[in-house]
């Protein structure tokens, strides 16, 4: 490795501050400088991993572990944790111990403010946002605001798209320019044969989830020196997104369950290693570096990781919600008018910005077309089940 100081006798914590994305590779060579998952580690009853005090890991506390994740903040565009930090999945709700969700806002609220400042001060240029209606990336644009930055909000919707009004409203509440491409469902199609094309799969999500960040590059090209683009991408894992808890809040069945799923689904998404490994540069090429996703670091992780089930799920107006203190940090910025932004319910951005519907029309439309298939009943018309059913038919014909 060069540049890293690791040939002068450089430390875990030089390394990660210097290069974090090649600590892997180094660690891997120096097991006994290293910090865990690869020096050694004890394992306490619930099966998560603690540091132990011995020669290769000589403190032997937590707090080694945040003094070198959580300093300095961190301007790297993502970072892949479940690579540094090894298996996200191994359980660990013993450490889930801040219940109250106003103190969790407020971690949040201070973490966001530093993430934001250090890439806005490393990224010059014109900041983007890519605003899709929902409370984790107004959260960012509100905060970016709040800096004193205006920066250039863009939204990806279709003619279906749920995201368009709590997007323009937010942008307006911000005073942020706003730029809302509007796709038509030719277009849909036409961005998801590129899309197919670039990263190699015709995986559903994959695909919906690539269609807005092509798109969005019409927007990006129109601007004269683009600086960094900001996106909410990592929250909902961090922060139970989306999910519902079987168990009272308090319990420690609920802080089990909300442990597990939250780690799950970030080991499996915090990694290089994915279906797509190249996928932001494949579709964004030379913005990829730029691609900022704010809640993706392993600071994030470490202090997402303090929370109960309490500080992130409860009630607002008599309805559930997820989420609940990034909501309530959210609330915070937003100006009087648009606080309800913040509480709003939103599904993932490849359902909301109506991609997933446009694709279905144009796989009627597709099935409509076969030979015969409007004998009996319409594929435009019958239901999603019959459609699939004649697809996968026309696939073993050979259609």
């Amino acid at each position: 490795m060069h540049g890293t100081g690791v040939e002068q006798g450089g430390s875990a914590k030089e390394v990660l501050r210097t290069s974090p994305h090649q600590y892997v590779a180094w660690a891997l060579e120096h097991p006994a400088r290293s910090i865990p998952p690869f020096g050694t580690r004890s394992t306490t009853r619930h099966g998560s991993q603690r540091d132990s005090p011995d020669a290769t890991n000589p403190t032997g506390t937590m707090e080694r572990v945040k003094d070198i994740f959580l300093s300095p903040p961190t301007s790297e565009p993502m970072e892949f944790v479940s690579d540094l930090l090894g298996d996200l999945s191994v359980p660990d709700p013993d450490a889930r111990t801040l219940t109250d969700p106003q103190a969790a806002a407020k971690l949040i609220a201070d973490e966001t403010r530093s993430r934001v400042q250090a890439v806005l001060e490393r990224f010059p240029g014109t900041p983007s946002i890519l605003l899709s209606g929902g409370v984790d990336s107004i959260y960012v644009a509100a905060m970016a605001a709040d800096l004193g930055v205006r920066a250039q909000a863009i939204t990806i919707v279709t003619g279906d798209g749920a995201d368009r009004p709590h997007a323009a409203a937010a942008a307006a509440a911000l005073g942020l320019p706003h730029d809302i491409i509007e796709l038509t469902a030719d277009e849909v199609v036409q961005l998801a044969r590129d899309v197919m094309g670039r990263i190699g799969t015709s995986e559903l999500w994959e695909v919906t989830a690539g269609i807005p960040l092509l798109a969005a590059r019409r927007s990006l090209d129109r601007i004269a020196n683009p600086g960094p683009i900001l996106t909410g991408s990592g929250a909902d894992a961090i922060f139970g997104g989306g999910r519902k808890p079987t168990h009272p809040l308090d319990s420690d069945e609920a802080r089990a369950e909300i442990d597990r799923l939250i780690r799950e689904e970030s080991a499996a998404n915090f990694r290089y290693d994915r279906l797509v490994p190249d996928f932001y540069p494949a579709l964004l090429d030379r913005y990829a570096d730029r691609l900022i996703h704010v809640f993706q670091t392993v600071r994030w992780w470490r202090l997402a990781a303090r929370f109960a089930p309490r500080a992130l799920f409860g009630d607002h107006d008599g309805s559930p919600v997820d989420k609940l203190a990034l909501r309530i940090a959210c609330d915070a910025l937003l100006p009087s008018g648009a606080k309800h932004l913040a509480w709003t319910a939103k599904s993932p951005i490849q359902r909301a910005s109506g991609l997933m519907g446009a694709l279905a029309t144009a796989a009627r439309a597709y099935a409509a077309g076969l030979p015969g298939a409007t004998t009996y009943t319409n594929p435009k018309t019958e239901d999603p089940e019959a459609v699939a059913t004649r697809l996968y038919l026309a696939i073993l014909k050979g259609d």
